[in-house]
């Protein structure tokens, strides 16, 4: 079949989005979807996809497309390509102007504690269908960054636990999971954001032993698994800013682990124009990556259309990768939002998952005493003569 057969059975069905060109081409791999389509976009349309709405609100509204959700792409309609509608979070779909409408998915951490990879496989499928029901078309999440620091605020949302190999093996479920309903992951926060006190400040010493073989492994396990976005975090690293580090984003990220899709910024986390160190997308807004910057750096040569043409077909290439180009635009309607996602199977997942990560333990007592040296007396905890009954979370 050539590309003007298709084409034109493109042009002719309701299920597609992308205007017939040699882009349409379904069975071309997304590396070659995405390069074709690049071609074909002037500049002004690649530089609209490097950040959120310039000016006005711009995320969680109920006025209009371009900030329906907590980050907003709007879309290029010469070409079909769908607006990029960006939602927390790595639990599931937070809806801050519909409440009640979505399912109370069990958090990253106490997905951990089920050391499962078939439960977290049915978590990021049974999220992936609420974003998408939502016309949401990427999930702000898993979070994975290691339990390092006890009091972060933000350990609940991440699946590593102490462990990076438990990070590893566990997030590459989930992200199969989530992308199978054609809903684009994002695993966050990258990197070694692993306190919330001073995040915006704070610098994090790591030396490249310690970043490789503590902090990485949870977002190499994502890689493997196809990630299609991954988000750079608030803090510095090594006194250089994460979302314009171009040591963890260019050289660690991007050149040396295989990464093929983008990286946007945390919300406001972005300090510099820093497409050229290894950013492509500036969230919620455009305060530095819009188009003026861009044009400006690259009039003085800071910026190489290069750059631009890798952050722009990155995008692309996720799109295509999770089949978001190729779902009906409807699909991304924002005013799917107000949708009700939750079903009865949605609620039985979420409470069979939440048991999944529970341990009873009996303290059966034998004649040289009780097993656990737990105390008995019922202002203590629930127990009689014989047992002891407590319930324990193992991450």
């Amino acid at each position: 079949m050539n590309y003007l057969t298709v084409s034109l059975a493109l042009c002719s069905s309701a299920t597609a989005v992308l205007v017939p060109g040699p882009w349409s081409n379904l069975n071309d791999p997304p590396e070659n979807r995405a390069k074709a389509l690049l071609a074909n976009m002037t500049l002004a349309e690649k530089l609209s996809m490097l950040h959120g709405p310039p000016t006005g609100d711009c995320c969680s509204c109920n006025t209009s497309a371009s900030c329906a959700y907590v980050g907003n792409i709007n879309p290029i309609e010469r070409l079909g390509i769908p607006p990029t509608n960006m939602n927390d979070g790595p639990q599931g779909f937070r809806d801050n102007v519909h409440p009640g409408t979505t399912t109370a998915w069990p958090s990253g951490l106490t997905m951990a504690a089920t050391w499962d990879v078939e439960a977290m496989s049915e978590w990021g499928i049974g999220m992936g269908k609420e974003f998408y029901a939502k016309g949401a078309n990427v999930q702000l999440g898993p979070g994975l960054c290691l339990a390092r620091v006890p009091r972060n605020g933000r350990n609940f949302e991440y699946l590593s636990g102490e462990d990076p190999f438990l990070g590893y093996t566990l997030v590459q479920p989930v992200i199969t999971g989530i992308q199978s309903q054609k809903v684009v992951a994002n695993a966050k926060h990258y990197a070694f954001n692993n306190q919330e006190t001073n995040r915006g400040s704070v610098s994090e010493e790591v030396d490249e032993r310690t970043r490789f073989e503590m902090y990485y492994p949870a977002f190499a396990g994502a890689i493997n698994a196809g990630v299609g976005s991954i988000m750079c975090s608030y803090n510095k690293i090594n006194g250089i800013w994460s979302c314009e580090n171009p040591v963890t984003l260019k050289h660690d990220l991007k050149n040396y682990s295989g990464f093929k899709g983008y990286v946007m910024s945390d919300w406001g986390a972005t300090h510099s124009t820093s497409i050229a160190e290894g950013l492509d997308v500036e969230m919620p807004q455009a305060h530095f990556m819009n188009a003026d910057s861009i044009t400006a750096g690259l009039k003085s040569g800071s910026i190489q259309q290069a750059d631009i043409d890798d952050s722009v077909e990155r995008i692309l290439y996720s799109m295509f990768a999770v089949g978001v180009m190729d779902e009906p635009l409807s699909a991304w309607d924002w005013k799917k939002q107000s949708t009700n996602s939750t079903t009865e199977a949605s609620v039985a997942s979420a409470r069979k998952l939440s048991g999944l990560s529970t341990v009873l333990l009996k303290n059966q007592h034998s004649a040289s005493g009780p097993t656990l040296p737990l105390p008995t007396g019922t202002n203590k905890v629930r127990a009689n003569s014989t047992e002891t009954l407590m319930l324990f979370d193992l991450c």
